[in-house]
């Protein structure tokens, strides 16, 4: 009998190949601006958000917050929510906390 050392690498992302993004323009100021926060759905990630917009409106300007909780942490933001905080913000933040 003949021994044979295998060892079995698995791949453990979901794709082939990573599609690579290129980073959106940065805007010269907020003030004025609109703002889509997604909350992840993490333990406190809305107490986060909460400070954050606070924050944006009175140091930064910016004129308004949309907001947008996802239904779970472990499920990615639905295209439609992703393409409506694209047509109505300036800029758009994703929240994680724990």
């Amino acid at each position: 009998m003949v021994a044979t050392n295998v060892t079995t690498v698995l791949h453990p992302a979901a794709e082939e190949i990573a599609e690579g993004y290129e980073l959106a323009p940065r805007l010269g100021q907020l003030k004025g601006m609109t703002v889509g926060l997604i909350d992840n759905h993490k333990k406190n990630s809305d107490v986060y958000l909460d400070e954050l917009e606070r924050l944006l409106k009175e140091e930064f300007g910016v004129a308004q917050v949309r907001r947008y909780r996802k239904i779970s942490q472990s499920m990615p933001s639905p295209e439609e929510v992703l393409d409506e905080l694209a047509k109505e913000c300036d800029a758009t933040i994703h929240a994680v906390a724990d």
